[in-house]
């Protein structure tokens, strides 16, 4: 089988409901016809290994029985080696890549054939690709008769491909159809690393150290090039991890040493040792953490309860950054795309806040890196939601606890009735009957309960497959769908009762289907904004004429309180004009318990400008009543991606009718969507 052919089988072992080839498509991302054909593929496999084939039921799709899926497993198991695994054209553009780095002895177009098993044109075909992939790290593909293949180029830009291209090679490795690796050196190496991680007492993410391992014999090799600008060698000298490295490979290059300790200092750790403040005491990094964090309750409008937690995880995750933005070092990166497509608001309003980061350290932020940021702001987001003991749900997390917090906020919005028992690494988990009823795991392991295991970043899919847990579903069980009904009746068309009905009695019976679908679909700005709530002027004010007048429209739509106004003055009096979200824009906002009765926001426009200060002055003003920390997130990002260009300002201020502007906001944000 392929490896999607695989990953299909995946997604249906884990389905506890029927799954149609469309939202197969949807969680893989290919088309529907690929689905098709992978599932013909599939069946072959099924029919040689004495198993049912998978059957398609019209209107529902593809569900497999438990006894089914056990076969299956077992064969999995067992037929998971080289010789029924076939790598996918993009794997073995990584193959070649890799092994071209790795190769210890000349590399032909003869030993790539035998590595990927295809034939003479088809490598000619793929090397075409990997020259355009070395392209993108600065590097090229020369050919020597005498050499063989080799890249050149910069090192750390070389061995950050090889890296990267193992990350990707992840499932190959597993099917053992990957040969070009010494599985002994890297065995060896492995240990020494794992010795390391046990002497600093932290705990990296999965496949960080493994990805090390395969690297060291070619790190082993020595007399290459490695150049690292501005490393101040002798504070890296007194840290642990580089005193460590020397003391585990003392017959490695002082350049490969410092190379594995920048590794070590810039990984992601899923585990941070408890002494990381005391041993690493870098000011500059908690002046920007701090900063990050004062700078995204600024922007996005929210008040963070455990800022504290926060900032101490933001701490060892920017720590490690500075040395991966400063010295190119690669990690594997196994969850920004989906924190991007899941998280979109989420992730544009962090990438406005990273900014900051960027004139600090005078380098561009990578989105992949923003991504995690998010992560870090979005599992300290607080949700409203009351909570009760009649389910008790545990966490279990691989990649770091502000993965495992993303995942409970999630769970709290989707199960706001379950009780979160704590959120744990899979390597801390004991005696797990006696702290939960369910598990939610990222990784699977045995247990007494229950466990669902899911992406560290929910899909549509696995959020439909909590939900329809027996166990979960059972939370339901007392409900009487007439009962609720009866309450809903006045509220509900004659001719829509029996569909009404029939659509409760589903829900309550177990097709719960999409019910817990995360809220991606949050009102944007011109949902929201009325076009009464569009003010223009032209007389000269004061800025707190300007921010009354804007809110006046708020306070008469009762949409806030006349104390919410009061607060957002009294707040810009005392801290002074922190409200500017871009120049000449002020987005004036308070706590939701300060007076807001339901979500809204007014938009003013003054042709003469506003003076906050000396240096601040304003021609538009934005008065946002937030009900909550999560639900205005799409308005930010809309609010940013229209005034973040001054032109368009300038446009504004040349406005006569209140209809004029709101079909210019349409206009730009139906082009970005």
């Amino acid at each position: 089988m392929t490896e999607r052919c695989r990953k299909i089988l995946e997604v249906l072992l884990k389905s506890e409901i029927y799954l149609s080839l469309q939202q197969i498509s949807e969680i893989l991302h290919v088309s529907k016809r690929s689905i098709y054909y992978d599932i013909c593929r599939i069946n072959e496999w099924l029919e040689d290994n004495d198993i049912p084939e998978l059957e398609t039921v019209r209107g529902k799709g593809i569900y497999i029985e438990r006894e089914i899926k056990d076969k299956i497993e077992a064969c999995t198991n067992e037929d998971y080696n080289n010789e029924n695994y076939i790598l996918s054209p993009t794997e073995r553009v990584h193959i070649i890549i890799c092994s071209i780095i790795y190769a210890e002895k000349k590399i032909y177009i003869e030993q790539l054939i035998e590595e990927c098993m295809v034939s003479r044109n088809t490598i000619f075909n793929d090397l075409r690709i990997v020259v355009n992939q070395l392209q993108s790290y600065d590097l090229k593909l020369e050919y020597e008769s005498k050499t063989g293949y080799r890249i050149t180029g910069d090192t750390v830009k070389i061995r950050a491909l090889f890296l990267a291209g193992l990350n990707e090679l992840k499932t190959a490795f597993e099917a053992d159809g990957v040969h070009f690796v010494s599985k002994e050196k890297t065995g060896l190496y492995l240990n020494q690393l794992k010795e390391i991680e046990q002497a600093l007492r932290t705990r990296y993410v999965e496949g960080t150290l493994w990805s090390l391992a395969v690297l060291m014999p070619v790190m082993e090799k020595g007399n290459v090039r490695l150049f690292f600008p501005d490393l101040k060698i002798e504070e890296l000298k007194a840290t642990r991890e580089y005193q460590l490295v020397v003391e585990k490979f003392p017959g490695f290059e002082q350049k490969e040493q410092i190379y594995l300790c920048l590794h070590l200092l810039g990984a992601r750790v899923a585990v941070a040792s408890d002494d990381i403040f005391e041993s690493r005491p870098n000011q500059t990094v908690y002046e920007i953490t701090k900063a990050l964090v004062a700078e995204f309750e600024r922007i996005a409008c929210v008040n963070f309860e455990k800022r504290e937690e926060l900032e101490r995880a933001l701490f060892i995750h920017i720590n490690a950054s500075l040395y991966r933005y400063q010295f190119g070092i690669q990690t594997a990166d196994v969850m920004s795309s989906d924190i991007i497509r899941e998280y979109p608001d989420l992730f544009e309003i962090t990438k406005v806040v990273s900014k900051y980061i960027e004139q600090q350290l005078g380098m561009p932020i990578p989105d992949g890196e923003v991504a995690y940021l998010a992560l870090h702001f979005g599992s300290q987001l607080s949700v409203s939601a009351p909570k009760s003991d009649t389910l008790r749900i545990l966490i279990v997390c691989a990649n770091g606890i502000s993965t495992g917090n993303m995942l409970k906020r999630e769970l709290q919005k989707m199960l706001p009735s379950a009780e979160i028992a704590g959120v744990c690494a899979s390597s801390s988990v004991q005696n797990i009957q006696n702290m939960c009823d369910i598990a939610i795991s990222t990784v699977p392991f045995k247990s007494i309960v229950p466990v669902i295991c899911v992406h560290p970043i929910l899909t549509e899919l696995e959020r439909d497959r909590i939900l329809n847990h027996p166990r979960i579903r059972s939370m339901t069980s007392g409900i009487n769908p007439e009962q609720i009904f009866e309450l809903i009746r006045p509220y509900v068309k004659e001719q829509d009762y029996n569909k009404v009905k029939t659509d409760l009695k589903n829900y309550f019976s177990g097709d719960r289907k999409r019910s817990g679908k995360k809220t991606a679909n949050y009102y944007g700005l011109t949902d929201i904004l009325k076009l009464d709530n569009i003010g223009i002027h032209n007389e000269k004010v004061s800025w707190m004429q300007a921010v009354q007048e804007t809110g006046r429209f708020l306070i008469e739509s009762q949409s806030i309180e006349k104390s919410y106004l009061e607060q957002i003055i009294s707040q810009i009096r005392y801290y002074g004009p922190y409200m500017f979200i871009t120049p000449r824009v002020v987005l004036a906002h308070a706590k939701p318990e300060d007076g807001v009765k339901k979500m809204d926001i007014s938009l003013h426009i003054f042709r003469k400008e506003i003076v906050f200060s000396e240096l601040n002055k304003a021609n538009i003003i934005l008065l946002l009543a937030a009900t909550d920390q999560e639900s205005h997130l799409k308005i930010l990002k809309d609010i940013v991606t229209v005034f973040s260009v001054q032109t368009r300002i300038d446009q504004l201020l040349e406005m006569k009718e209140k209809e004029q502007v709101y079909e210019f906001l349409c206009k730009i944000l139906n082009k970005e969507r």
